[in-house]
């Protein structure tokens, strides 16, 4: 399964390297949205943060909006400054397929973020490198392979809410944990979210992994949409059903 979606570069969160300040990094993220063409949009949590740090005032031409509220950005390259994981979702959805590329300043360590762009080997502004961790596995090869067929069976505008896809979400992490498989819920959630799961799915997704993984059942629980033989088929990734 391959990732697709707008061109992904991000500021490293590095305040081992001597001279990085906050202030830099966000600076840093201002000259690289100056640097594209076409409608460019901030996007942001809070205004009054963006608004008060170094970067508001170098940033030219660009439309600010909270996520959620795209009104007058029609399309373009996007710079998102700490972003939340509500935005981390709506970004990895290209914003409506409308960002044409996206740079992402992350705040501190955060996992899923850090996780989603591992998944879409992101590439630094700094020096031109793909995140140092890309080639490091999110997921074990049998979980990703659960994962792989898992997208295949969904329909991204029911973002994994009811019926049908959740049947199919929750008895495929029901079946790995049942024969000994584990994950990370923000690893997990992240390589969902670089692999064409929406925002709406990678929520419903955190949901239902952190449920299996706590041990709590399901009430009341889908059917089981799987014939017998789903583990032994993830353990053999090159054979689908």
């Amino acid at each position: 399964m391959t990732t697709s979606g707008a061109p992904l570069h991000y500021v490293p969160w590095a305040p081992e390297e001597p001279g990085w300040s906050t202030d830099q990094a966000g600076l840093r993220g201002a000259a690289w949205l100056n640097e594209q063409p076409g409608q460019r949009l901030v996007l942001v949590a809070q205004k009054q943060d963006y608004q008060r740090h170094p970067m508001a005032q170098r940033v030219q031409n660009a439309v600010v909006a909270k996520g959620g509220s795209l009104t007058g950005w029609y399309g373009g390259p996007v710079l998102a400054p700490w972003p939340t994981r509500e935005i981390v979702g709506d970004l990895a959805g290209g914003l409506h397929r409308r960002a044409t590329v996206i740079c992402v300043l992350p705040w501190g360590d955060d996992p899923l973020a850090d996780a989603w762009l591992r998944a879409r080997r992101a590439v630094s502004v700094i020096d031109g490198c793909v995140h140092p961790k890309a080639d490091v596995a999110l997921l074990d090869p049998v979980v990703e392979a659960a994962m792989e067929e898992l997208a295949g069976h969904v329909n991204d505008a029911n973002g994994l809410a009811g019926g049908h896809d959740k049947a199919f979400a929750v008895h495929t992490l029901l079946k790995l944990h049942a024969a000994g498989y584990r994950w990370d819920v923000d690893q997990l959630c992240g390589w969902a979210l670089g692999h064409n799961f929406t925002g709406s799915e990678e929520d419903h997704l955190r949901r239902y992994a952190t449920k299996v993984l706590e041990g709590s059942p399901f009430r009341p629980l889908p059917a089981d949409p799987f014939s017998p033989g789903a583990v032994a088929r993830w353990r053999r990734p090159g054979i689908r059903p």
